[in-house]
């Protein structure tokens, strides 16, 4: 197994808090004069407070009444939750002790603020921040689910990368803030939300709730993480320097330097391609589709442990291909424009397909440094320029212009 983390959500999921957050959001809604139906507002469970009132009352509201709503809601939520307490989920406690005795670290990332932890953890009996190795809340980022700033920041603090870490959620919130994330998403209907739901958000798998999970725990972890490697960072890395050299390869060739690697499930390289658009004329020769065809007949059609590694966010075409292949995980480097990035691709509903993890910025400032290579030869393809500024002007970090003109 080479899953090393695992990160829980809190409402929903290890607490059935979700209908008193209702409740309480309700009276103080109504209290001020808006009128929001229960079944819209259990929609929205699992997003933070500051996303939850502009998407029912616009961004007006927010920016006048936002943090005074959210602290009434907080007053109201502890006065319901202490004097009614809150159920602990079934096998939630059991669960975490079992992914502890196997050696996983875990976290606690909830878009409650701390305050709100401690409610839930006096209302249910369970100190939850005691059987984590870290705890993140509202109070430690700046934007709640469906951002992915809880989960960036709990792999941040678990000392981990994303690809060797998991997360359990009951909301199409948590697959959401998951996926830019760069981590699996395992979901649970307990919450309220139906697997077809969750599927469709991005969940890879699904179940009842954490006692089913727990059942199933092996089969699990081996859906989530079916490769034998650890994708630690230095794994990632040296993976991406692979990729770096086959760019290298194909701008020495006169190509735009987009390289790709493919690898099994214990990091080993099968394959390295790089684009071949210059020479063939193919629109499709992409540098994954490169790799792709070399492997071709060498990787097990039953295969769902496939890295594919590219030094640019792989399009819509490379990522459809990734998931039609049921590759478990896309590395990349330098990002893309949002319309041909891989966030335009959605989860797969079809068994033979899996949601792949995407984990993004890996040695992006090396992709990058390729391009600022390529815009200086004189004989470059000046119609694929627009494209490479295009990539540039993604990032921050200054290009300078071509020395050699021509």
């Amino acid at each position: 197994m080479a899953l090393t983390g695992f990160i829980f959500d809190l409402d929903g999921v290890l607490i059935d808090s979700n209908l008193v957050h209702v409740g309480a959001w309700e009276q103080v809604f109504r209290r001020a004069g808006f009128r929001v139906a229960p079944d819209r507002l259990s929609a929205e469970m699992g997003k933070g407070g500051d996303k939850l009132i502009p998407s029912l009352l616009g961004d007006e509201v927010e920016t006048e009444q936002g943090a005074d709503l959210r602290a009434q809601q907080a007053e109201v939520y502890a006065s319901l939750a202490l004097a009614n307490g809150l159920r602990v989920s079934p096998g939630a406690q059991q669960l975490i002790a079992e992914l502890r005795r196997r050696g996983l670290r875990l976290a606690l990332a909830s878009s409650s603020d701390r305050k709100q932890l401690d409610v839930a953890e006096r209302a249910s009996g369970v100190k939850w921040g005691a059987l984590m190795d870290e705890v993140i809340s509202a109070s430690d980022v700046a934007g709640t689910k469906p951002a992915p700033d809880l989960i960036r920041r709990a792999v941040e603090r678990l000392g981990l990368s994303p690809a060797q870490c998991a997360l359990l959620g009951d909301t199409p919130w948590d697959a959401r803030a998951a996926i830019p994330a760069g981590v699996v998403a395992v979901g649970i209907t307990r919450g309220g939300n139906s697997a077809q739901t969750l599927l469709g958000a991005g969940a890879r798998i699904v179940y009842a709730d954490p006692a089913a999970l727990l059942t199933s725990l092996d089969d699990a972890l081996g859906i989530v993480s079916p490769g034998s490697a650890e994708l630690s960072s230095p794994t990632l890395e040296r993976l991406m320097r692979a990729a770096l050299r086959a760019a290298e390869q194909g701008m020495s060739e006169g190509e735009v330097p987009i390289g790709s690697v493919i690898a099994n499930g214990a990091a080993e390289i099968l394959a390295e391609g790089h684009n071949t658009f210059n020479r063939t004329r193919d629109r499709t020769a992409h540098a994954e589709m490169d790799a792709f065809r070399r492997v071709a007949g060498r990787l097990p059609v039953e295969a769902r442990d496939t890295i594919l590694v590219s030094t640019v966010e792989p399009c819509v075409m490379c990522t459809g291909a990734a998931l039609e292949t049921a590759v478990d995980t896309i590395i990349f480097g330098l990002e893309a424009p949002a319309d041909g990035g891989t966030a335009r691709v959605q989860a797969p509903v079809s068994p033979e397909s899996q949601r792949t993890r995407i984990v993004g910025g890996v040695l992006a400032k090396e992709s990058r440094a390729l391009f600022g290579q390529w815009l200086a030869l004189p004989g470059r393809n000046r119609a694929q320029e627009p494209f490479v500024r295009q990539l540039l002007s993604l990032t921050t970090e200054h290009v300078a212009e071509p020395r050699t003109a021509s």
